[in-house]
This record gives structure tokens, C-alpha cells and sequence, in this order.
């Protein structure tokens, strides 16, 4: 009998119907349950928090700088923003005094059109909010050098604050292990030559990948070592940091020392989105989980990253990531066609950019498995990045069969960019 799977792409759904010798079994996250009251929670983490209480760190304090995510990710931003700046408001400070930059890192900027779409318009009209620019010189300070030895440079608003609140959410990363803390300092406010420094520590020269720089891992991650040391470079710092699903709900509030707080988050979302299967697939479906989490090539091939451990080398995986906002990087394509594989490595050893990485990690599974995509992208772009174009999950699916021999055991991940696999 065959089985019917409904799956996110983009902002709809797609129906994905699966034979039965396909041996289906759809893994999903193991979510706690949605907050009824996110407001009455987000209150109550900011007055009951981790460490010192905000309104006794606010004693004082003139300017306040309010770090908020960019639009690639889903933290629930426009149910705890309004409830961060009224408790700010309460405690004495004026809507002038508290200033919001949205964390951008090296992703685009959404400009004052775009900004909307994920920031509340209460907030819009009543506070002060910029965008962080990494490629800005003259917006940056030298906040300090690192362990590493890394010069840290960071957006000049950071230094102009008596206190910082880090917010975001608290999700898999496939190289820093989670998202959220520390991310909102470094890459979030830092410039593109930190960044890149940064990030560059994944790679251990001809050897490739740092074997620590994967999703969940942080002792003795180098990437996640140098961004803690960001948070020494700057004033003081408050955390606010939600757990979501895939439809955007809070499903947590942690918040308090930036640090624990964090690390308190970190150890929620292991126990809602671990999940274990027997053994290595013969195929995997998988959704990045609709936008925003596919709304770029960058974004989407977190989901590849994670399916990876558990499909049998050579094996199909078929993809299903619109990337309206495209490849998320100018750059990112033309690293396609430095040589394949090898000459991806040879240039990125030499002269390391993000871009080079998510290429080099890109071609590595590309290489590894037989890769399909249903996107907006066009044929020929998915082609150079070695992966199989397919028009629908149907047209994909259809050509595995065909080129299957028997039975296949088959993964279906609906939140693939959200789940962590184990094998057991």
C-alpha cells in the first residue's frame, strides 16, 4: 500500500505519495508542546531569568542596543520583540534609548522594504532600527583579538551601548553546533574579514573539515571557542533566546547570563529534536521545512547536512528547498567551477571565504550521494552544483524507482534543517 506525505516547500505544501516498496517511515522532531501564553512566557523569563535580573541590569544604563535576527531565521521575533521593548519601557528608558540592530551577518540586507516581513511594525514605528552591514569599514570598532589570533571587529553600535540584549533562537548549526548566544556578536554584528576568520577555523589545511565543527558539538569546537570570546569584547550582555518549530511557534523562553542561559537552550532543543533510526537509508526525502529555513541555497543545505550521516554512500536524497531569495550569495555559484571538488579545496586552503565552505561542504555531498532538487532555482544552476534538478518530489521519487533494484528503505524528514538523526 502506498503512503502520502505532506511536505513544505516554500510557503505551501506539496503531496509526496511513496510505493510501498519504498518502506517508508517518516522521523520527526519531538517537539514540546507550543507555549499557549509565548507573551506571559517571554515576561516571565525576563523577570525571572538566569543570573542577574534585567531591570537590575538596566539600573543606569542610558542606551540600550537590542540584537534581533535576520529574516532566514524562524524565532518568533514578532511575539517577543513587543514584550522585550514594553519591559524596557517599564524600566525607565525612552523609546530613543533603545536601539535595535538586526544580526545580518554575511546575509543579505533586507532593506527598509523587507524589513516587515519580520519585524513588527509596533516596533518599526516607535524605535530606532538599522541593519547591520558586515561589509561597512567605517560602521566597525576593534573589539579585540582573539585566542585564535583573530582580530575581532564588530558594528560601532555595540560599543556605544551600556547594555546589549543578544535575541534570536536557539537552533542545530552545522558547524558552530547550535545557533543562537554568542551568534548574535560573532558572525551577527561582526565585519566580513572576522567572519571569515571565524569560520575558516572549520578547515584543518588538506586534512578538510575540523571533526568538532558539526551540528551539537561544542567542546573543543574552535568555531564556537572564538565566538564565546567575542562576548568578552563587548559591555554588558543580556540574553533572550526562544526555541521554535517549524511553523515559527515558541515553544521555550530562556533568558538571563548570556552564557548559561544559552547553554540551558541548548540542552532543551537536543531532547525535542534528536531523533534515532535504526540504520543508514537506502533513500531520504527530505523538507528543509518551508520558508524561511529554504528560502536560500546557503540556508537549504543545512538539511542535506544533516540527512548525511544517515544515508548510505551513493544513495538518493531528494530535496525539497524553493530558495526564493536564490543562492544567498553573488559568490556562491561561480566556486562551482574552480575544478570540481579538489579544486574547490585547493582555493578555499589558499584563500578561505564562507562562500568556498558551503560550496566545498555542498560538492563533498554532492559527490557522496545522488543529490535531488525541487526548487525555483533553474536547471542549469542546480546542474553546477552537482545536483539532479526535478520538476516535482513525484518526478524525483519516480526516477529513484527507476533506478532502483528491489526494496528501498526509505527516510522521509518533514523539518529536515531541525532534525538531528542518529544512527543507532
Amino acid at each position: 500500500m502506498s503512503q502520502d506525505f505532506e511536505l513544505a516547500l516554500g510557503g505551501g505544501k506539496v503531496r509526496v505519495r511513496l510505493p510501498e516498496r519504498m518502506k517508508a517511515r517518516v522521523f520527526v522532531p519531538d517537539y514540546s508542546p507550543a507555549l499557549v501564553d509565548s507573551a506571559g512566557a517571554v515576561r516571565g523569563a525576563l523577570t525571572r531569568p538566569v543570573g542577574r535580573p534585567l531591570d537590575e541590569l538596566l539600573s543606569g544604563a542610558r542606551r540600550v542596543l537590542v540584537i534581533v535576527p535576520d529574516r532566514t531565521r524562524v524565532a518568533g521575533v514578532k511575539s517577543y520583540l513587543p514584550v522585550l521593548t514594553e519591559f524596557l519601557l517599564d524600566c525607565g528608558l525612552s523609546s530613543q534609548s533603545v536601539q535595535i540592530l538586526v544580526a545580518n551577518g554575511m546575509h543579505e540586507l533586507a532593506g527598509p522594504d523587507g524589513l516587515p516581513e519580520f519585524l513588527p511594525r509596533s516596533v518599526l514605528e516607535r524605535f530606532p532600527v538599522t541593519e547591520h552591514d558586515c561589509r561597512d569599514k567605517a560602521g566597525h570598532f576593534l573589539a579585540g583579538k582573539s585566542s585564535k589570533g583573530n582580530e575581532i571587529y564588530l558594528n560601532r553600535k555595540v560599543a556605544e551601548a551600556d547594555l546589549v540584549i543578544l535575541t534570536g533562537s536557539i537552533g542545530l548549526h552545522y558547524f558552530a553546533g547550535f545557533r543562537g548566544g554568542r551568534k548574535s556578536v560573532l558572525p551577527g554584528v561582526a565585519s566580513f574579514e572576522a567572519i571569515c576568520a571565524n569560520h575558516r577555523l572549520t578547515l584543518r589545511e588538506a586534512e578538510g573539515f575540523h571533526p568538532m565543527c558539526r551540528s551539537a558539538s561544542l567542546d573543543g569546537n574552535p568555531v564556537h571557542e572564538e565566538m564565546m570570546e567575542s562576548l568578552g569584547m563587548i559591555p554588558p550582555a543580556f540574553l533572550l533566546n526562544t526555541m521554535t518549530d517549524a511553523a515559527g511557534n515558541i515553544l521555550g523562553v530562556f533568558a538571563g547570563e548570556a552564557v548559561e542561559a544559552h547553554l540551558a537552550g541548548c540542552r532543551a532543543l537536543l531532547r525535542d529534536v534528536a531523533v534515532r533510526v535504526p540504520a543508514k537509508a537506502d533513500c531520504v526525502i527530505v523538507s528543509c521545512g518551508g520558508y524561511p529555513r529554504d528560502s536560500t541555497m546557503v540556508q537549504s543545505h543545512k538539511a542535506i547536512d544533516n540527512m548525511a550521516s544517515v544515508l548510505k554512500d551513493g544513495a538518493p536524497m531528494v530535496l525539497l528547498a524553493e530558495n526564493r531569495h536564490g543562492m544567498g550569495s553573488e559568490e556562491l555559484l561561480g566556486w562551482f567551477e574552480e575544478g570540481g571538488l579538489s579544486g574547490i579545496r585547493r582555493k578555499l586552503a589558499s584563500k578561505y571565504t564562507f562562500h568556498g565552505h558551503t560550496a566545498l561542504a555542498l560538492s563533498e555531498k554532492a559527490a557522496r550521494f545522488k543529490v535531488y532538487m525541487v526548487s525555483s532555482l533553474g536547471d542549469d544552476v542546480v546542474r553546477r552544483m552537482g545536483l539532479i534538478p526535478a520538476a516535482t518530489a513525484q518526478e524525483a521519487v519516480a526516477d529513484v524507482l527507476a533506478k532502483a533494484d528491489g526494496d528501498l528503505t526509505t527516510y522521509v524528514f518533514p523539518d529536515g534543517s531541525e532534525t538531528l538523526p542518529v544512527v543507532e
